[in-house]
């Protein structure tokens, strides 16, 4: 590869990190920086994915004692060591480092990432008895509730943003959320949710009922999602691969596969287990 190529995957993982953190901060997570590293932590959550430290952006390599400084910093706040990064802006020995501070791996999330143009591209049309429809009320957000808690143990992409109950209306409002409903003869059976900032475009949430889960609706919500993507002018798409299969599908959508978010923590309090399974919260 060359090391152009390098450089510009560097910049969509970047812009993927930004993305991310911005997203925690809008769910009312805070942020202190304490040398090298960014401490992310919620007052009132436990959940891992906004409780942890990150390197601070454009920073090429954390000497072990900053990364420490972080961590007990989080330990002040009473919350369990933990690291995120995105494993393609660093060295191996990054990771090496981690395991030296007793850190292990809980979790590895492959990030596919598809480059946008406009104008959006044709959509097919529909199968007999399939509606697509942004969600844009109350209703809608009641009945995408409704899919993803009946769906939610056949889940297809979960990423690494928590979902929330509380605050939809408002993100719809603002531009943060677009949330996308698939309908069968009239009945709500897939949801997908899209969180934006700036020109990026997070896929962070896509789920199908089980009896209506087929490759075509799966295709036909990230359609949707990607379509308005494009409108509201975005330039950059990505997602989670937690699954071949999802993979496969994304590289036939124009997805590549472009590293993995690793997060490593010193893992032993049982209400982390359980947070980790279900990134669900209330927030008012």
């Amino acid at each position: 590869m060359s090391k152009q190529s390098i450089k510009a995957i560097r910049q969509v993982l970047r812009r993927v990190q930004s993305h991310l953190i911005q997203s925690h901060l809008n769910l009312g997570a805070q942020l202190e920086s304490v040398g090298f590293v960014d401490v992310i932590y919620h007052q009132t959550s436990t959940l891992p994915h906004l409780n942890y430290i990150t390197p601070r952006q454009k920073t090429a390599w954390i000497p072990t004692p900053e990364i420490e400084k972080g961590l007990n910093q989080l330990r002040e706040h009473g919350r369990t060591p933990r690291v995120y990064y995105i494993e393609g802006l660093f060295p191996p020995l990054f990771a090496k480092a981690l395991h030296d501070l007793d850190l292990k791996i809980e979790r590895e999330i492959p990030i596919m990432t598809c480059a946008l143009q406009p104008p959006s591209p044709k959509l097919q049309p529909l199968p007999d008895g399939i509606r697509i429809e942004r969600v844009t009320d109350q209703e809608g957000i009641a009945q995408w509730w409704y899919v993803w808690r009946n769906a939610r143990f056949d889940v297809i992409t979960g990423g690494v943003e928590p979902l929330y109950v509380g605050r939809d209306m408002r993100e719809l409002i603002i531009g943060n959320q677009a949330d996308f409903i698939l309908y069968r003869y009239g009945f709500p059976v897939g949801v997908a949710r899209l969180t934006i900032n700036n020109q990026s475009a997070n896929l962070t949430a896509l789920s199908i009922m089980k009896e209506a889960r087929t490759e075509e609706n799966v295709r036909l919500l990230r359609q949707a999602a990607q379509s308005f993507a494009i409108e509201r002018g975005c330039d950059l798409i990505f997602t989670s691969g937690e699954t071949e299969a999802d993979r496969r599908l994304c590289r036939q959508m124009g997805f590549v596969d472009s590293g993995s978010v690793v997060c490593y923590a010193q893992t032993s309090q049982q209400e982390e287990t359980h947070d980790m399974a279900e990134s669900t919260f209330m927030l008012f």
